[in-house]
């Protein structure tokens, strides 16, 4: 089933007076229970390719489809909405907020959410911390928390409101092995439970656990496999 699909879609940029193709006419469907990752040299623009599909960024030409439904040339608020209900973000600089406790942190994208009180959105956050194996540490602050602790607080926030799409960018990148290989074993498992989990990756050790590999050159897909 059809999670995200992309059409001739083209987002272009200006770095020091010259033309960056960043996405260049890249058509593609991403998939419902489903693990893509996403690769290539740094400036192939496959961060750019997910900001666009996440809504983060805007594009110069192009559709994108999100269940069926163009959000290209969605207002700023229906994104948003979109945003919060329908996808999950994990990026490599976790953006925890140093001043609140993990718990608080994962509750944050549930304060836009109608579907929950405060009471549920505080249950929530411990269970989804437990989840990722941090039962633990639900009281303390980032700065109390490793590395791998801090992307795993990322990780339950990115799932607060039970998006139906994963999108990450280089979630392993500050990770030793033994935590990259937890992170990757749970994105796995929001994949096989349904979910439509695309990863962007300069690390080689993802091919072992995507379905799909696509590799990005100059703005294009040069490889699926």
């Amino acid at each position: 089933m059809e999670a995200i699909s992309v059409d001739k879609l083209c987002r272009d940029y200006y770095l020091k007076n010259e033309l960056i193709h960043a996405i260049n006419n890249i058509s593609y469907t991403f998939e419902y229970g489903k693990f893509y990752a996403i690769m290539g040299h740094s400036g192939s623009g496959k961060s750019t390719l997910i900001q666009c599909m996440g809504l983060l960024d805007k594009v110069d030409s192009g559709k994108i489809y999100i269940d069926g439904e163009n959000v290209s040339s969605l207002k700023e608020h229906s994104k948003n909405e979109i945003r919060n209900k329908k996808i999950g973000f994990i990026f490599q600089d976790y953006y925890l907020n140093n001043t609140m406790k993990a718990y608080e942190n994962v509750m944050l994208p549930m304060l836009i959410n109608d579907k929950y009180n405060k009471t549920d959105m505080k249950k929530r956050a411990k269970e989804l911390l437990k989840l990722v194996g941090l039962e633990d540490r639900v009281n303390h602050y980032p700065k109390e928390l490793s590395g791998g602790e801090q992307q795993r607080v990322a990780i339950a926030r990115a799932l607060a409101n039970s998006p139906s799409i994963i999108l990450a960018d280089e979630p392993t990148g500050n990770l030793d092995e033994f935590t990259e290989k937890y992170v990757l074993e749970k994105l796995r498992k929001l994949a096989d439970e349904g979910n439509c989990v695309i990863v962007v990756s300069h690390n080689p050790v993802i091919v072992e656990y995507a379905d799909y590999v696509l590799k990005m050159k100059s703005g294009r897909f040069i490889y699926e496999g």
